[in-house]
């Protein structure tokens, strides 16, 4: 009962059905009633592993769609990334000729000497000393 496939769930139950009614018969033609076989032990415990194959069966075919849905949802979020992407460069294609920038016409000796003296008067940081990592009393 340990298998994950629902092939063999299938089989395990179509086995189960086949037991459930061999044992059935069996017991009309030792004169049983209804009531009685229903109420066999065996019957009862055959019965109860279909319900639990069932079950498994269900709990297969619902993993299976999810991964299924999965899968989708991956493809249909690569399919939209690859698309995003194109349209992207597209778009960067498209704006980079027109966002071409004029040739800046070279600076002057007077620009040149202003930028200087600007980069000049700005305030320098102090050195900081470090501290030395001698012992220190406590």
């Amino acid at each position: 009962m340990g298998s994950k496939h629902l092939t063999t769930k299938e089989k395990q139950k179509a086995d189960l059905l086949r037991l459930i009614a061999a044992r059935s018969a069996v017991l009309k033609e030792k004169g049983l009633a209804d009531e009685r076989i229903e109420k066999d032990p065996k019957i009862r415990q055959m019965r109860a592993k279909m319900r639990q194959v069932t079950s498994a069966m269900a709990r297969i075919s619902f993993l299976d769609n999810q991964t299924r849905q999965l899968q989708e949802k991956k493809e249909q979020a690569k399919l939209a990334a690859e698309a995003a992407k194109t349209a992207g460069e597209e778009a960067t294609a498209e704006a980079q000729p027109a966002q071409k920038k004029p040739k800046e016409k070279k600076k002057g000796a007077a620009e040149k000497s202003q930028a200087a003296a600007a980069q000049s008067k700005a305030p320098k940081k102090a050195p900081t000393k470090e501290k030395s990592a001698g012992k220190t009393k406590e």
